[in-house]
This record gives C-alpha cells, structure tokens and sequence, in this order.
C-alpha cells in the first residue's frame, strides 16, 4: 500500500499543480484581452485606477475618458464581473508596480499591473497566503 501511495500521490500532485497553472494562465489571458478592449474604447489608455485593490475601470461603467459613472455617457463597459483570483495562490487583489517587467514574480501573488503599459503578470508564489504578510507591490518575503 506505502509503494502505491509513493507512486498515485505525486502523480495527482502534478496534475493538481497542472490545473492551477492551466486555470492561472487562462485567467491572465481573459484579464489581458478585457485590458486590450478597454484600450481600444479609450482611445489607446488602458485602465489606470487601482481601488479597493482591484481595477475598477474594468468593473464599472465609465465614459471616453475612464471616468466612471452611471449617465448616460458612461457607455463602455462594466467588461468582468470582478477581477477572478490567481489560481496559484487564491489572490485576486491586483497590485500596482512602477516598473516593468516586474521582479521577482515568484515570491509574488495575485495580479501584478503597470499602469502605464496596461500589461499585467500573475503572481507565481504557489501557494495560498495571508495577505497580512503582503506587500504593497504583492511581494510574500524581502
């Protein structure tokens, strides 16, 4: 029984490791592409607001100019429900970096954006965290 548990055990380790990395990568592509149709209705800007730790201009209606509202002029959009959590780690908070690419996407979890590009990364850190022990830019440790 302990020989056939050494054998099945890490076999369906791998394919559970698969699934997240399938489903992770799936969910990066939806979120780019909804970033790319934003770009596209607002002449050329991605999003740029980051609040309540999630892209609202992707969640909300808003007008030419990304300003959100619910008039009549506030036409594109709401383009996702909400931004869905990184199968990785279970994260769906989307940080905000200066710089990209970014580093050390390893230890970070959730969704990592750059603004002035509109291109965004998932954070690699495999397992689920605390968020108490995240920082600003999604980082898990120095």
């Amino acid at each position: 029984l302990a020989i056939i548990a050494g054998v099945v055990v890490p076999q369906v380790t791998d394919v559970i490791d698969d699934a997240k990395n399938s489903a992770m990568l799936y969910d990066l592509r939806e979120i780019s592409l909804l970033i790319e149709r934003y770009r596209f209705e607002h002449n050329g800007n991605p999003p740029d607001l980051i609040e309540n730790e999630t892209l609202v201009q992707l969640i909300e209606k808003t007008d030419a100019d990304g300003n959100r509202g619910a008039g009549a002029q506030f036409i594109y959009g709401p383009y996702v429900g909400k931004i869905p959590p990184n199968a990785l780690n279970g994260v769906s908070r989307v940080f905000r970096i200066n710089t990209a690419p970014p580093d050390n996407l390893s230890s970070r979890v959730g969704w990592i954006y750059h603004p002035a590009s509109g291109q965004i990364w998932a954070g690699l850190y495999p397992e689920y965290v605390d968020l108490e022990i995240v920082d600003g830019e999604g980082s898990t440790g120095p």
